[in-house]
């Protein structure tokens, strides 16, 4: 990235590591994500018992209960599918595996079927130069560095470009960003991840077709898969985001891998030719073994070991075709991994990375085992509390001066950076209601958010964070900490992503502390360096920003803003 584009990257750090004042975004983009609209699918995948497809449901059960039993793992969702038919849809907690789920990386290879469809109309051959696609946005140097970088450049993440997906929440130019990037490492070379090789793709789409890419794919994919109620968020130049910002259900999500799998065909006709699918899915380039067990296709990731595809999202959302068996598992999680780390690929390969025969006798005693298996994972139930326990906390209004209050809000704080609509900082939390049901009234400085929480059940609700709207869960329940205080802890998973926000309200005789978490945590942006800086300069400068770069001082400023404990005293 530029000097300058990296010097206002570390600036918004550094305002996101301010625990005493709000965020500034430094642009407006906007509202992001509006409430996506869900209706009942055109074509929904046959449903059949697994025994019916050469699968026993207890095998399937047992997965789903290892993943449930890993310590490592926060599973959301899982669907199995074997040629074409859904076999099981796990929902694990409250999790609703029927909402639009945010599909993050997993959406590239979303796009990379868009330039499929290009190249089999004609308009783009994977050796087209990049320099000569886009003519108004290279200049002379650009040209010069970039005069080697082709179409597969960008579908094998190898163009070494800088501006990344950090640099896209500082700039409102992406293409001109990406084609202004001085800093090529090992132009067309080794293999780099970066989001905006995929967003490169996806304004090609735009300017070959005349079309978004949402009208371009609705129009060729979509809509003759019966595909919809999807969301696709757009930069602030208003092209789709290509390589992440894509909401689509699970089970739609589903049917774009058995097109992968059936070669390009569905419903006996060609939709997207073989010949790309071939290409697409072998492997095209070696990734770093610290990534996981696969490499890199054009923009679909290649088992090393096993014949399979996938499809894949950060914290774990994912499409995983396994070809010799003609299983594909869809999975939405919020697991701390950035690639394929986590152990659902091991627990994955383990279940399903063998062979099954054609079909099997109707075992209706292990179907009946799957279908309690499948209520207990997704059992929230939970006894009424007693009356002293809400009597604590009810009626009462806490008003809070806690500096730390003012970089803190309802909406995770991942989330906040990812849909650029930042707190305002909180100034006073209400509860009413009742105990069966505690309202928590979230007074931040510009919106007053009325969150209703189940003790019984998760409360199920839609909340809107200056426009963007999000589907959650909530759910709490009184119990005690360490020190004997009466505690109220509400849960609020955020349906759509891969995210849970974790409320304490601690009460104690001098007032409230109230206590706030978050999925992903502190210690995954830690392990993966999301938030540091890699090269001398930018260290100086970030040291010289916040009065240190030390990598333990890095980490405590992380878990002021991503975990706050504040105090909060009872309105008199």
């Amino acid at each position: 990235m530029s000097l300058s584009s990296a010097n206002r990257t570390l600036q918004l750090v550094v305002r996101l590591l301010d625990a005493k004042n709000a965020t500034e975004p430094l642009l407006d983009f906007g509202p992001q994500k509006p409430a996506i609209p869900l209706g009942r699918s055109a074509q929904p995948l046959p449903r059949e018992a697994p025994e019916r497809q050469g699968i026993p449901s207890r095998h399937i059960a047992g997965f789903l209960n290892a993943l449930e039993q890993d310590p490592t793992l926060r599973m959301h969702s899982v669907l199995v599918i074997r040629n074409g038919r859904l076999l099981c849809k796990a929902a694990f907690g409250a999790q609703n595996p029927d909402l639009p789920k945010m599909t993050f990386s997993a959406c590239k290879s979303v796009t990379a079927l868009a330039v499929g469809l290009l190249m089999d109309d004609g308009l783009l051959k994977p050796e087209d130069r990049l320099v000569d696609l886009f003519p108004q946005d290279c200049g002379p140097v650009s040209r010069r560095l970039m005069k080697d970088l082709t179409v597969e450049s960008l579908l094998t993440m190898r163009t070494g470009n800088q501006f990344n997906e950090a640099s896209s929440m500082t700039e409102a130019d992406w293409v001109r960003g990406f084609f202004l990037s001085p800093g090529l490492s090992d132009p067309g070379g080794k293999f780099q991840y970066n989001s905006l090789n995929t967003y490169i793709l996806a304004v090609l789409v735009h300017r070959l077709t005349g079309q978004t890419l949402t009208e371009f794919l609705t129009q060729r994919l979509f809509a003759p898969m019966g595909i919809a109620d999807f969301y696709w968020e757009t930069s602030p130049e208003g092209v789709e985001k290509g390589g992440w910002g894509l909401y689509m259900r699970p089970e739609d999500l589903a049917k774009l891998g058995q097109l992968v799998m059936d070669d390009g065909q569905w419903n006996g006709r060609q939709l997207i030719s073989q010949s790309f699918l071939a290409q697409a899915t072998k492997t095209q380039v070696q990734t770093p073994e610290t990534y996981g067990d696969y490499n890199y296709g054009w923009q679909i990731w290649v088992g090393r070991q096993e014949n399979s595809f996938l499809f894949n999202g950060m914290l774990g959302q994912n499409v995983l075709g396994f070809r010799d068996s003609g299983i594909i598992l869809v999975s939405h999680a919020g697991n701390s991994e950035t690639f394929q780390q986590s152990n659902y690929f091991r627990l994955a390969s383990h279940y399903f990375g063998g062979s099954f025969p054609d079909s099997l006798p109707r075992d209706p005693l292990a179907e009946r085992e799957l279908g309690r298996t499948l209520a207990q994972l997704s059992d929230c139930s939970a006894p009424l509390p007693a009356r002293e326990a809400f009597a604590k906390f009810a009626g009462k209004r806490f008003i809070t001066r806690d500096p730390k209050a003012a970089a803190s809000g309802l909406l995770p704080l991942t989330l906040q950076a990812v849909e650029n609509s930042y707190s305002r900082g909180l100034q006073a939390i209400t509860i009413g209601g009742t105990r069966a049901m505690p309202e928590i009234f979230y007074e931040e400085r510009d919106h007053l958010h009325h969150l209703k929480a189940g003790t019984k059940a998760p409360c199920y609700q839609s909340l809107n964070f200056h426009g963007n709207v999000f589907q959650v869960a909530a759910q709490a329940r009184f119990t005690h900490n360490e020190e004997e205080q009466p505690v109220l802890r509400i849960q609020v998973d955020f349906l759509e992503t891969p995210c849970t926000r974790i409320i304490k309200l601690i009460w104690t005789p001098q007032g409230l502390l109230v206590r706030q978490e978050e999925t992903p945590n502190v210690d995954y942006l830690v392990e993966t360096n999301l938030l540091a800086v890699s090269n001398p300069a930018s260290k100086a400068l970030l040291a010289t920003l916040l009065g240190s770069a030390d990598p333990d001082f890095l980490t405590w400023k992380m878990s002021q803003v991503f975990s706050p404990t504040m105090e909060f005293q009872e309105e008199s």
